[in-house]
């Protein structure tokens, strides 16, 4: 195996921003780490399956988003362990959002070896592909190390983790009791009881007292832990710093009562009503985001709206796949099969607050895949009554300068950028 055949993320990045970065991407090798998983999930309008992985390696500070594509479940991939290494080749390699992303570029002839975490034993070869060189087990093993060096020193909570963003996110815990094939006793750090309705923990023969990581899940008043259909259950290896540190994690986990999911109106008079669970919930001044003053992942502030980005619906439409977006504009002159893609309504809006008084400063505040925010129906076959509805919007939202109003922000750290995103919003007029 020639050094030449493989490529790093950082290598792959630096491709992308060239006009011939599938000429030099066609036929590398890439290895790297599992971070995160999803579990098997059916392609809407298709036959295909497909599994998405976040892979990491030592050359960027940052993962990788691969798609797994196979055709029927027998060929799903185990991807069960953090840690686990893939071995790539003849993927395809594209950038979405700034961000790397790979997917196989042929069910035939497209390479995904898994290869365990601790013993480096291959566990998986869907395609009967050639196993690895003598040279190629050696680069495995380097990546391995670097894994179990890199997730020794770093736990997971910091790690591109969801956290506690809003009601759906990843938690860590450890196995108390397998009661039967249908119910877990888990536990937090603080020992805090768990119910887990799920077989999926049998499926893995995890034991007693191992350390997992639970993906978009839910809680409820009774600690029963409710899954999602986008849910998958991951084992930390030992060497985890997770697992040697579990008692010392800070988890705050917030519940679920449905029958009060309701919003509420917190200043008279104002648009936008945010969930009555944040309604105690002190404002962020603007100016601690512009100063990097915040620390929590959720926070709520207060307003005036300076301006609305795109004021065309057209412009705001925007529909997508894993791969890649499209506005509405290119979905109609290019006569895009939009069935199976997913759509959004995605606009900008710009605030100020008392604290950025003397400053031109505006924070910039997105609005996507949260349809509860508009106070209309999102008709995607009338254009024409979307416009109406929208400029209503508008003019109730920045003509009326001197109202303020409430957002609760997700905080999105990248290592590039920091996004506020809106959650938990709505307006109504």
């Amino acid at each position: 195996m020639s050094l030449k055949e493989i490529v790093t993320i950082k290598n792959i990045l630096d491709a992308l921003q060239t006009d011939d970065a599938e000429k030099q991407l066609r036929k590398k090798k890439l290895f790297a780490f599992i971070i995160d998983a999803s579990k098997p999930k059916r392609l809407q309008g298709q036959g295909d399956y497909m599994q998405m992985i976040k892979i990491m390696d030592d050359s960027y500070n940052g993962y990788l988003t691969l798609f797994y594509f196979f055709k029927s479940l027998s060929e799903a991939a185990p991807l069960d362990t953090i840690g686990d290494i893939v071995f790539l080749k003849r993927y395809h390699y594209q950038l979405f959002n700034g961000e790397p992303q790979g997917r196989r570029n042929s069910f035939k002839t497209s390479y995904f070896l898994l290869f365990d975490a601790n013993t480096q034993q291959l566990k998986f070869n869907p395609n009967d592909s050639s196993e690895p060189s003598n040279e190629e087990l050696e680069y495995i093993q380097k990546i391995s190390n670097h894994s179990q060096s890199y997730l020794s020193q770093n736990s997971l909570l910091n790690l591109y983790w969801y956290g506690v963003t809003n009601a759906i996110f990843d938690g860590l815990f450890s196995i108390q009791e397998l009661k039967d094939e249908n119910v877990v006793q888990l536990r937090d750090s603080k020992n805090n009881q768990y119910t887990l309705l799920c077989m999926g923990l049998v499926d893995l023969e995890i034991q007693e007292g191992a350390i997992i990581k639970l993906r978009n899940i839910q809680i409820s008043n009774e600690n029963e832990i409710l899954i999602t259909d986008k849910t998958s259950i991951m084992l930390l290896p030992n060497f985890c710093y997770d697992v040697q540190h579990f008692e010392e994690i800070n988890q705050v986990f917030p519940k679920i009562d449905f029958q009060q999911e309701s919003y509420q109106t917190i200043t008279i008079g104002t648009l936008t009503q945010i969930k009555k669970k944040y309604e105690n919930q002190q404002y962020v001044p603007l100016i601690n985001l512009i100063q990097k003053q915040v620390k929590e992942s959720i926070i709520v502030v207060q307003g005036q709206v300076q301006s609305i980005y795109p004021t065309s619906v057209e412009e705001a439409f925007i529909f997508y796949n894993k791969f890649k977006s499209f506005s509405y504009k290119e979905v109609i002159a290019n006569n895009l099969q939009i069935a199976g893609l997913q759509k959004t309504l995605q606009i900008q809006i710009n605030i100020r607050d008392a604290s950025l008084e003397g400053t031109t400063y505006v924070i910039q505040l997105l609005i996507f895949d949260n349809p509860s925010f508009f106070p209309f129906p999102l008709v995607w076959d009338n254009v024409e009554y979307m416009q109406t509805e929208y400029q209503k919007l508008l003019e109730k939202l920045i003509l009326e300068q001197d109202q303020t109003h409430d957002f609760v922000l997700e905080v999105i750290e990248s290592p590039e950028s920091t996004i506020y995103r809106v959650i938990d919003t709505r307006i109504i007029y």
